[in-house]
Parts: structure tokens; C-alpha cells; sequence
């Protein structure tokens, strides 16, 4: 009695199996509605599990943490012993003629690899410092070397090597040259060395930590100069001279903040210097490149996060020699300054939180399944009843 009365509510009313006409066009339809349904439940599967982030921007309150800079450049036209790195920021720190965690490398006039330079590790002596020291060995214990004068009135200090007499010459601000006529740069030979690799490159490359405010880094040619009034400047007398051909074009492999990403997320991230090449016409050009960085975090499924930076660049470029710019007549550029590559960073308050999510939930692909039968076995009747009634009425026409 209970089966007959639900029998007002079927809404899926069965036909009578006798009535049921098979025709080769509905066999298509049923083929092809088939197909279909698969192809869309396969793009919806992949829909599912498709992974993508959702930015958030919040106050980054780490400012007082060190920020790590990578960087690769290669400078074709620059000996590695005449080109120096140094890092200046606004609260008054100075790092100068950086050669921890920095590898350079000497270059051929083509480009290609003739040796890294050594790298002093824990304060351990290099091969090249030892092979100095060895030298010196045979003027004895007592030799005191004279630093030409390059001593402040009243100091007593020896000068045992090229070396200490360049850096003598640096604390007073005074030209070096090649070295020439200083004595210990004449027994290391070391004018000899500057003249046979005035025509090599350099590739310098590594990891600097500074301090998370306004500040830049830069490579120079020459010895870097502080004066007591906060002055920072460069020696290049040894750059100026007309017999090197010394010119600061460049190629920038790689420059980034913070931990590098070698995974799926280095797609995700901003470096736009990576790949950029500058090539220079004269020895008196300034390439300034001017980013603002901006701290970011990763956030998978699991909870892991990674935290990196990304950044955005301008750059600009100008002789030393001033005057008006030829594509803008009515700009003026400032004469002077140090030849080189200046990279000025500024640091942003804020923090950008990328959070990985799946853009559906199981509940909707289960839904979309779903309205991807119900459509397409819909839209399947609907043709075959069209080609069915169209068929018939066909056929009734020429029985007439």
C-alpha cells in the first residue's frame, strides 16, 4: 500500500522497455556526450587541485633583523684587482673593500674563466699572502719597511708590503698609481701585474648581510677614501690613466634579498635586473640602479612558510662629465662623481604574505561533476530529439 502511494512522486518516470527506439544518431550523441563528460571532469579535476596565492599586505614589524644580498655581475672591462665593493647604509655603518663571503673571478678578453682569486676564510691567510710573506722572509725578522711618507705627524708605522703602502696611502687620501718607485711594490713586481691584466674581466659574486635601512652598495674602482667629514670616495688614479682601457659595462647574472628560492616559488618572485646587460662606450659613465625592497613570506597547505624579499628597480645612467642630455634637452645632469655601479635600496614598512589555497573545495568539485553530467546528458537529449523529429519528418515527406 506504501509503494503505491509513492508512486505520485516519481519525478523519473520510466518509459516501457518496448518503446525504447535505438538509432545510430542517438549512439553518436550518447558518444560524444560521453567524451565530453569525461574532458570536463578531467578540467574540473585539475581545477581542484590547482594550487594558487592569496596576497596579503600587513606592517613588517622585523626591523631590526639583517637583510641579505646575493649578487653575480660580471664586469668585462675591470681587472679584479682594480675592482672594489663597498656598502654604505644611513646609519652611519661602512663596509669597505668587501672580500669576505665574495669570490672573484679573473677573466679572459673573452669572456671566459682564468681563476678565482683566493678568499680569506676566518681570517686565514690566503696562498697569495703567504707567497708575499714568503717573500719578505729573506729581509729578516727586524726589516721595517717605510710607508713614503703616508704616515700622520707623530706615528711611527712600518709598511712591510706593496700592500700596507697602498693602504697607508689610502688612510691619507693619496693617489697609488701602479706603485711605482715605492720600493716593496717594485721587489713584488707588482706594476708588472697591473700591466698584464689591464685587459682582463672580472666576475665577482656572493652574499653581503647589511643592516635592514636606506643604504647602497657599489663597485668602484681603485681603494675607497673616508674622510673625517663622512665622505666616501675612491682612488682612482690607476682607473683615469689613458693607457687602461678600463670601462664599467656590465652584465648583472643575479641580484636578490634574502634567502634565495630554488624551488616552484622563485617563479612567484620579482627579480628584474636578473639578465641585464649595460654595455659602456668611456671610462667616465655612473650606473646607478634604484630598488625598493619589499620583505616576503610563503605560506604552504602544510604551514611551512618561507621568507624571502622581492623588489622593484629604476635605473638611470650618466656621463661624469655632465651637461645637457641629448634625448631630453632640457635636463641637466651634475658633473663629477666616482665611476661605477651604484645600487641605492630602500627597505619597505611593509610585508607581503603569499598563502597557498586551493580555489575549490571538494564540496564544489563534487558539485561541478555533477552539473557537468546533468548538463551534458541534458544537452545530449535535446539534440537527439532534434535530429529524431527532424529524421521523421524527412522520412514522412517523401513517403507523400
Amino acid at each position: 500500500m506504501a509503494g503505491k502511494n509513492l508512486l505520485s512522486f516519481d519525478v523519473f518516470a520510466k518509459t516501457v522497455e518496448d518503446a525504447r527506439i535505438r538509432t545510430a544518431s542517438g549512439g553518436l550523441v550518447t558518444i560524444l556526450a560521453a567524451i565530453t563528460i569525461i574532458w570536463l571532469t578531467i578540467s574540473e579535476y585539475l581545477d581542484y587541485r590547482r594550487i594558487e596565492y592569496r596576497p596579503e599586505l600587513v606592517v613588517d614589524k622585523a626591523r631590526g633583523d639583517k637583510l641579505l644580498i646575493n649578487f653575480d655581475i660580471t664586469f668585462p672591462n675591470i681587472p679584479c684587482d682594480v675592482l672594489t665593493m663597498d656598502i654604505l647604509d644611513v646609519a652611519g655603518e661602512t663596509q669597505t673593500a668587501i672580500s669576505h663571503g665574495v669570490v672573484k673571478t679573473r677573466l679572459d678578453a673573452n669572456g671566459k674563466k682564468i681563476a678565482t682569486m683566493d678568499v680569506s676564510f676566518n681570517g686565514e691567510e690566503t696562498s697569495e699572502q703567504k707567497r708575499i710573506k714568503a717573500l719578505y722572509a729573506s729581509k729578516g725578522p727586524d726589516y721595517c719597511g717605510s710607508c713614503w711618507g703616508a704616515v700622520p705627524e707623530g706615528e711611527t708605522r712600518c709598511c712591510n708590503t706593496c700592500e700596507d703602502v697602498r693602504r697607508a696611502y689610502q688612510e691619507v687620501g693619496w693617489a697609488f698609481f701602479d706603485g711605482s718607485n715605492i720600493e716593496q711594490c717594485d721587489f713584488e713586481n707588482y706594476k708588472e701585474r697591473v700591466e698584464q691584466t689591464k685587459n682582463e674581466g672580472c666576475n665577482i659574486a656572493g652574499h653581503v648581510k647589511v643592516n635592514k635601512v636606506i643604504g647602497n652598495f657599489h663597485f668602484a674602482p681603485g681603494s675607497p677614501v673616508s674622510t673625517n667629514e663622512g665622505q666616501h670616495s675612491h682612488d682612482v688614479s690607476l682607473y683615469t690613466r689613458r693607457d687602461m682601457p678600463y670601462k664599467f659595462a656590465h652584465t648583472i647574472n643575479h641580484i636578490s634579498f634574502g634567502d634565495m628560492i630554488v624551488e616552484d616559488n622563485a617563479n612567484e618572485l620579482s627579480n628584474p635586473l636578473a639578465g641585464v646587460i649595460k654595455p659602456c662606450d668611456g671610462k667616465y659613465f655612473m650606473f646607478q640602479y634604484f630598488m625598493k625592497v619589499v620583505a616576503t613570506e610563503f605560506v604552504r597547505l602544510d604551514g611551512t612558510k618561507i621568507e624571502t624579499n622581492q623588489y622593484s628597480v629604476t635605473s638611470h645612467e650618466r656621463s661624469l662629465y655632465g651637461g645637457r642630455d641629448e634625448d631630453h634637452p632640457h635636463t641637466l645632469h651634475n658633473r663629477g662623481g666616482v665611476p661605477g655601479v651604484y645600487f641605492s635600496y630602500d627597505i619597505s614598512p611593509m610585508k607581503v604574505i603569499n598563502r597557498e589555497q586551493r580555489p575549490k573545495s571538494f564540496g564544489a568539485f563534487l558539485t561541478g561533476v555533477c552539473s557537468i553530467i546533468g548538463g551534458v546528458l541534458t544537452v545530449g537529449a535535446v539534440i537527439d530529439r532534434s535530429v529524431w523529429a527532424a529524421d521523421k519528418a524527412i522520412r514522412r515527406k517523401k513517403s507523400v
